[in-house]
């Protein structure tokens, strides 16, 4: 191997390494809490995952502004021209303060209605519908945090971000841990947890902004952020609202899906959840090595140099498909013992392992549509993974699905062989769109 690719291998290692890391920290930080919020009982557990739930989604809708803002502070950093940069940077940061100020309210006013139209518990209810509008008071400081984040990951500086979202989780866990069992304060349950979110993410929020008002090559100033920049911010909107939509229907199409599933019985919808939480593992080198060929073919585009961008592409892609599939080698292989981490119920375990092993086959085929994705992204075409994410979800696998599972009452396995159909078109369609050389010219 010659001393350029090596380089390039290294380069791609090192951004990816601490987006791995810290998504594992996220991963991580939501099972301790998910075990802490247990020992409080049936109706904590599930207000706790209610209301973490509807605050993220939102908050993902949103957060595509760091999507735009990323693209673009790739292909600035890489052009070299700061002051774009810390333009970019200061509009993406105030989109996000109005837009958290904005669902921060709406959601803090219209959490007991969110919640009444789930159909749970009147107990669950009232307590999520406290604990979501007690989160929501955070809300634009968690967004602060997203996109700036985002910013930083564009000018390479993963490892700054990772240790940002690592130092909020050790501080969520923290605060939570105090407040629900009363050590050195008094005990206040299931309502420590959401006080928890507010103090991580405020934190958070005041991290990231003291580091990009520090960070060479940028040096945000009040001024950035707080006054509006009208043609800056459409540049922005122009790339985020794509991304933006496509988390919307990522979402909507989680939660239809859901509920779509529910129809095959408490056994085999555990048994589905089990094989989510295992095949979750995948994801985090997935998401990691798609935030680094983003960066790298903004950066490259930037430099004026689209073929070693389009070299980052093809070495990022190889590392992710192998790195995947072992994972999905491991998945098949031993499936039932990683079904049995959560749950020791034969039946529960039979579904589980299946649901598992056909996940094992999936992992490529997400490896590509990961690393595609994100080489598009940070071309600036953000509009091409908007719209097959959408497609796939929404004409493709929730139809097959209400036909197999809701009409024709197939087993849990259906699903996940739709799912599989579901990533294997969205990763040709990707391949295509990404061999046709379209996303130089952006």
């Amino acid at each position: 191997m010659s001393s350029t690719r090596r380089y390039m291998y290294k380069k791609i290692w090192q951004l990816a390494w601490p987006v791995i890391l810290e998504m594992t920290g996220v991963m991580l930080a939501g099972v301790i809490i998910t075990a802490m919020v247990g020992k409080l009982g049936a109706v904590s557990l599930s207000a706790v995952g209610l209301a973490t739930l509807v605050q993220f989604s939102a908050i993902m809708i949103f957060s595509a502004a760091g999507t735009g803002a990323a693209a673009i502070v790739a292909r600035e950093t890489g052009a070299g021209n700061a002051a774009a940069v810390r333009a970019v940077a200061g509009q993406s940061v105030l989109l996000g303060m109005v837009f958290g100020a904005l669902i921060g309210a709406l959601g803090f006013w219209g959490s007991a209605a969110v919640f009444r139209m789930t159909g749970a518990e009147p107990e669950t209810a009232a307590l999520a519908s406290r604990l979501l509008a007690l989160m929501f008071l955070s809300a634009p400081f968690y967004l602060v945090m997203a996109i700036g984040n985002s910013v930083l990951r564009a000018m390479s500086r993963t490892g700054t971000a990772f240790v940002i979202t690592t130092l909020s989780n050790i501080l969520y866990l923290a605060i939570s841990f105090m407040l629900i069992f009363g050590y050195g304060v008094p005990a206040i349950g299931a309502d420590g947890v959401a006080w928890g979110v507010i103090v991580s993410q405020v934190f958070g929020g005041i991290a990231v902004l003291a580091v990009l008002a520090v960070q060479p090559g940028l040096k945000l100033r009040p001024a950035d952020v707080l006054l509006p920049q009208a043609a800056v911010i459409k540049r922005v909107l122009d790339i985020s609202v794509p991304a933006a939509l496509e988390q919307l229907a990522m979402q909507g199409g989680r939660i239809v899906f859901t509920f779509m599933l529910a129809g095959v019985g408490a056994v085999q919808f555990a048994a589905h959840q089990i094989a989510i939480q295992v095949e979750s593992i995948s994801f985090m080198p997935g998401f990691g090595f798609s935030v680094a060929v983003m960066t790298l073919v903004g950066q490259h585009l930037g430099k004026g140099v689209p073929h070693r961008a389009e070299q980052y592409v093809w070495m990022t892609l190889r590392l992710t498909f192998w790195s995947m599939s072992l994972l999905g080698a491991v998945f098949f292989a031993f499936a039932r013992p990683l079904a049995a981490l959560f749950i020791s119920e034969p039946d529960v375990l039979y579904w589980g392992a299946l649901c598992v092993m056909i996940a094992a086959f999936e992992q490529p085929t997400i490896a590509l549509t990961y690393v595609f994705s994100g080489a598009l992204r940070g071309a600036g075409d953000t509009k091409w993974p908007m719209y097959v994410t959408t497609s796939g979800i929404w004409l493709l696998r929730l139809p097959f699905i209400y036909l197999l599972i809701s009409t024709w009452h197939y087993n849990i396995t259906a699903a996940w062989f739709v799912t599989a159909a579901d990533f294997f078109v969205r990763s040709i369609i990707l391949w295509r769109r990404f061999v046709a050389n379209k996303w130089k010219k952006y």
